[in-house]
């Protein structure tokens, strides 16, 4: 960023602080000061005997076929370098990798300075802070100890333990990308607890002595700074859901740990308020993400594998978040709703590409990977086909294969909506495992700002929206909103979910209704002032406007399906012209658009199955 635009954003931090948190900020900066003390402390600190609170591993001899493997497989390509990140691109990245360059570009970010020294949000050469972190959450160490566990392979699990021995020689605390956040250092402690679980079970003294050695440069260091460091305030979204879960989990099993960390019950005790306010009671997350809804889960689920028993209203309320889930998510082609990472915790699922669509199936009681990682799912809500989450301002509506997700939801989470998007009345249509109309992803974060900025923005989304378009909110920063608008309100009679949304002068209302024939929605704008609507079709759509007939048709074409898109009252414009979506991290791709511009203030689409 230029530097009146660096004084913008901190200013605006600013104000979305309250007074607790600043004072948490200046106390940080003291913390940075006094570091390197706090970090001699923990060189010869030795965190005692793992306990057998956790992780609890799944009986071996259950383990599918299919399961083993595909484990053999991605060991296979992992210790020749080979890494599948976010899900969708394979790379080269050696054994083991440079830990601190951007495997996308190419970018290598100093190894030396300083972590509070770098700005993560503005690294050179256009390098992007989350992809460098990817490869540094240690997901796949722990995949191929999970193999080598399974399937009875010591090479690979040494593998990974050099591989880690090798992360901590090139990763001093406190130095490099690395160490700029709290939360990547949480998610590296919990798949360091894991991984000590799956070595202490397949067993051979060599793997034991180097596993306990490594035990002593990474446990100690990462619970305390995690807990040193911890999100607070206007941050503490899932960051700080996934450092408390770092520590439940790893003080869990190293209880020394609470010497230079928390207790585990304390760190419990903070973690359970976190969920209880991430997840509203209807079960939507707080972020506006569906994406970060499902990563605060698998958080918050990992942490009640641990505690057991005593999780009982959180328990709940992911049951509540369950149901959530499985009603709004798409398991074929999700198009999530707000920002997506593509990030995971541990790497549970098979084959990551599908990751939503084997979550949905572990949610259902389905079988699989995540039944033998995970166990046995909390028993989700039932949730009708047609049914709105009031205090989470989203709605459903499906039949026929046909399925419809409504948006009239808030911006995002507190007072900087950091994962939000400009989706209010935005609406996201199904016909099975096809897409149609889709919600534009995220693009990138820091490395790839144009495209967040592109894909944040309400031009990105289908909501009505005035002429002139909207001014506010204001994206000031990867993260930061300002101006927020009004929460939409939202209802449902007998067959239709009706969204409205007051803004910048403008009242518009949007009603949805979906029949075995088809989905039906339209727009009014209270006062009769005319608007545009964008319609984003996902990338396998092919548009075109029929040539005979209704003037007001067009077609919509995938490989062997055809649909018919009704436009009535006649429009003052439809221009068919080009986008670009997300379908996932790092990735865009063109899309048709189809412009329309309303006559008398009025607007109502129809689409209908042709084959």
């Amino acid at each position: 960023m230029k530097l009146p635009q660096t004084i913008a954003w901190y200013m605006h931090r600013l104000r979305a602080m309250k007074p607790a948190e600043i004072r948490h900020r200046l106390e940080e900066k003291w913390r940075q000061f006094t570091q390197p003390g706090f970090l001699e402390t923990l060189v010869s600190f030795d965190p005692g005997p793992a306990s057998a609170r956790g992780p609890r591993l799944p009986d071996k001899a259950t383990a599918s076929l299919e399961l083993r493997t595909r484990l053999a497989a991605d060991a296979q390509k992992l210790q020749a370098g080979q890494w599948l990140l976010f899900g969708w691109r394979e790379l080269e990245v050696g054994s083991p990798p440079c830990w601190h360059r951007d495997a996308f570009c190419g970018v290598v970010i100093d190894p030396d300075k300083p972590a509070h020294l770098l700005n993560h949000r503005d690294l050179p050469d256009g390098a992007d802070a989350r992809t460098i972190w990817e490869i540094n959450r240690w997901a796949e160490m722990t995949r191929l100890a999970m193999h080598g566990w399974l399937n009875g392979d010591a090479p690979a699990i040494r593998t990974a333990q050099q591989w880690l021995e090798d992360w901590c020689d090139r990763n001093p605390p406190g130095q490099g990308i690395n160490w700029t956040s709290p939360l990547e250092a949480a998610l590296r402690l919990i798949n360091f607890t894991w991984f000590d679980a799956l070595v202490a079970a397949h067993g051979g003294e060599s793997l034991k002595k180097a596993q306990a050695q490594l035990v002593r440069r990474i446990v100690p260091v990462h619970a305390a700074w995690i807990w040193r460091y911890r999100s607070a305030g206007s941050s503490a979204n899932n960051h700080l859901l996934g450092e408390l879960t770092a520590l439940v989990v790893a003080v869990s099993r190293w209880p020394g740990l609470s010497e230079v960390a928390c207790s585990a019950e304390t760190a419990w005790d903070v973690l359970e308020q976190e969920i209880l306010h991430q997840f509203s009671p209807d079960g939507g997350s707080r972020e506006q993400a569906l994406h970060y809804h499902l990563f605060a889960f698998d958080l918050a689920w990992l942490a009640v594998l641990t505690v057991g028993c005593k999780a009982g209203p959180v328990y709940d309320r992911l049951a509540a978040a369950s149901g959530y889930f499985q009603a709004l998510a798409h398991g074929k082609e999700p198009w999530d709703f707000g920002d997506n990472d593509d990030a995971q915790v541990l790497p549970v699922t098979r084959d990551r590409s599908l990751a939503v669509h084997e979550w949905l199936e572990w949610l259902n009681g389905e079988s699989g990977d995540l039944r033998f990682w995970l166990g046995v799912p909390p028993p989700a809500l039932s949730v009708p086909p047609r049914y709105i989450f009031p205090a989470s301002g989203m709605g459903i509506a499906a039949e026929n294969g046909w399925k419809v997700r409504i948006d009239a939801s808030p911006l995002g989470f507190g007072s900087l909506a950091a994962h939000g998007h400009g989706d209010a009345l935005h609406v996201s249509v199904w016909d099975g495992d096809n897409a149609l109309l889709v919600d534009p992803g995220t693009g990138g974060y820091y490395g790839h700002r144009q495209w967040r900025t592109e894909l944040a923005a309400w031009t990105a989304h289908n909501g009505p929206q005035p002429l002139q378009g909207y001014q506010t909110p204001r994206r000031l920063g990867a993260f930061l909103w300002t101006r927020h608008h009004k929460t939409p309100a939202l209802s449902m009679d007998a067959s239709v979910i009706t969204a409205e949304l007051q803004h910048e002068g403008h009242h518009f209302k949007r009603s949805v209704s979906v029949t075995p024939e088809g989905v039906q929605i339209r727009d009014v704008e209270a006062e009769k002032k005319n608007f545009k609507v964008r319609l984003m079709f996902s990338p396998e759509c092919q548009i075109k406007k029929i040539s005979s007939g209704s003037e007001n048709g067009f077609e919509i074409n995938r490989e062997t399906r055809g649909w018919t898109l009704f436009i009535n009252p006649e429009v003052a414009d439809a221009l068919l012209t080009e986008g670009r979506a997300s379908p996932a991290y790092g990735c865009m791709e063109t899309v048709q658009v189809l412009e329309l511009t309303s006559k008398q203030g009025e607007l109502m689409l129809t689409i209908q199955r042709r084959f």
